[in-house]
């Protein structure tokens, strides 16, 4: 046996969201597709040699760096689980070393390039006031994309200034800050142009379509937001760019990549880190600043 229902399972009970999961499954029938192509039919006979092979097959369809790495730690994390359950003495991906790969940051505008765009968004169309409520609102917030879309109106607190992101990224609540400039478009936004869009049963969510009124999907929001810059005569960017460039200005204002690091909702700080952009001659200006150790007294003798 492979037990890949008892592990598929295991994932299920760990949240694991049901996308990542059917990747899981995919992966795992197409190493055991393998496995019993080479007559091994039982998971306690893969050996290592066994491994070698199936990554040597992965090599060979010239799969990408990220593709081969995210699929070989998959692998492993099967393997871990047969063995905790029993299944295995030891794992045959034990001693099975692949070179991480490493993200590049993120794209991002300047503070200086945000202003001049948001301040010169043409908003006498009620398309380009929808792009300029979800441009304020993704740059006040730092908001994933799909954090836009699936936001529904009953999840934003205009008094208090705050927004209930429901089932993000990892299946995760959290509850952020938005800025009144953000909540004053968005209030312009629900209150003159997305009732005459709204269908017939009305539905929760904030941003809908013009066409169909239904919620916007994720190609929705990245059309509104180009062609809202196109509009306004600047060049499109993707809505993604918005989460980055909030995340690098706070940090050149003083914000600890721990709060940064909550705002974005993050597991990991070292995830936090791909979405600052931030040059070396900036990091050593800050550190200046804002290390205690640069203001105790200079104890190197010249």
């Amino acid at each position: 046996m492979f037990y890949i229902h008892e592990f598929l399972d295991s994932l299920t009970v760990c949240r694991f969201s049901p996308k990542t999961i059917r990747e899981y499954g995919y992966l795992l029938r197409h190493f055991q597709q393998f496995c019993q192509s080479v007559d091994v039919q039982d998971s306690t006979a893969i050996s290592e040699q066994h491994v070698n092979g199936y990554l040597r097959s992965l090599n060979a369809r010239a799969i990408d760096g990220k593709s081969y790495y995210v699929r070989v730690k998959r692998l492993a994390k099967y393997f871990r689980f047969l063995e905790e359950q029993g299944h295995l003495f030891l794992s045959p991906f034990r001693d099975v070393r692949v070179h991480n790969h490493r993200k590049a940051t993120l794209a991002t505008l300047s503070t200086g390039e945000m202003e001049r765009m948001l301040s010169g968004i043409k908003t006498n169309q009620s398309l380009c006031l929808k792009g300029k409520a979800i441009l304020e609102l993704g740059y006040s917030s730092a908001l994933r994309p799909r954090e836009l879309y699936s936001l529904k109106v009953t999840d934003i607190d205009f008094k208090k200034g705050l927004l209930f992101i429901e089932q993000s990224k990892n299946r995760k609540d959290r509850i952020v800050p938005v800025g009144k400039e953000a909540l004053f478009w968005v209030s312009r936004y629900i209150s003159e142009v997305r009732p005459r869009y709204q269908k017939n049963p009305p539905n929760p969510f904030v941003f809908i379509s013009h066409k169909t009124g239904k919620p916007l999907t994720v190609w929705g929001v990245r059309w509104v937001v180009q062609q809202t810059l196109k509009r306004s005569g600047f060049t499109p960017v993707k809505p993604s760019c918005l989460r980055s460039a909030a995340a690098t200005a706070l940090l050149e204002n003083g914000m600890g990549v721990v709060h940064i690091s909550k705002l974005l909702g993050h597991v990991e700080i070292r995830t936090t880190q791909l979405y600052l952009n931030v040059q070396n001659r900036e990091l050593k200006t800050i550190l200046r600043q804002k290390h205690p150790r640069e203001s105790w007294g200079a104890t190197i003798q010249s």
